[in-house]
């Protein structure tokens, strides 16, 4: 009898999934990764309060930044991944971040995550409005290059980001001349 693939959805931040989520940011922090600001509840934020804060990122973003739509990759119950899509570029996406950001769970790497998490985001109506998306990553980064290369990314430029003290692949993915595909599940939530 042989094993079926799990579904990877992509799902709207929720209280539910929380406890999930913060534990992959601890893979990530035990490993020296970058926590982004954000990412986590603020000292005084509950987990309901966190929870509201990343969804209303969608129509009302904090200062200084731009709405976005944030979604965790969920695959039997546990989340594996987080993926934001930015409705827009200011001049620091532009130089770094684009308009889109995916950090995939350390324990879930090298199982497709990243790739089918990127698919089903450029397939939701959101990414299909904007036409053309900025993805960003730093050249080193073996698995996310691959990840924008499989998913129709075209490198146009590769240049050092002071700020970030490092350098930096930009790609574009084209959407308008694409059309959405399907897998071996739904990705609503």
């Amino acid at each position: 009898m042989g094993d079926r693939p799990s579904v990877i959805r992509l799902q709207r931040p929720s209280t539910a999934r929380a406890p999930s989520f913060l534990e992959s940011i601890a893979e990530m922090r035990a490993l020296g990764e970058t926590i982004w600001e954000g990412w986590e509840p603020g000292p005084s934020e509950s987990l309901a309060d966190f929870v509201r804060r990343l969804q209303r990122a969608e129509h009302s973003p904090a200062p200084g930044r731009v709405p976005e739509s944030i979604y965790w990759a969920v695959r039997d119950g546990v989340v594996v991944g987080r993926i934001a899509l930015r409705h827009r570029l200011n001049a620091s996406l532009e130089e770094f971040g684009g308009h889109i950001g995916y950090e995939v769970r350390p324990s879930a790497r090298r199982e497709g995550v990243g790739k089918e998490m990127l698919r089903l985001l450029l397939a939701r109506p959101k990414a299909r409005e904007l036409g053309r998306v900025l993805l960003t990553c730093a050249p080193d980064n073996i698995a996310s290059n691959r990840t924008i290369l499989a998913n129709g990314g075209v490198l146009t430029r590769s240049a050092f980001v002071e700020r970030c003290r490092r350098r930096t692949n930009y790609y574009w993915i084209d959407l308008s001349s694409t059309t959405p595909t399907t897998s071996r599940g739904s990705d609503r939530a």
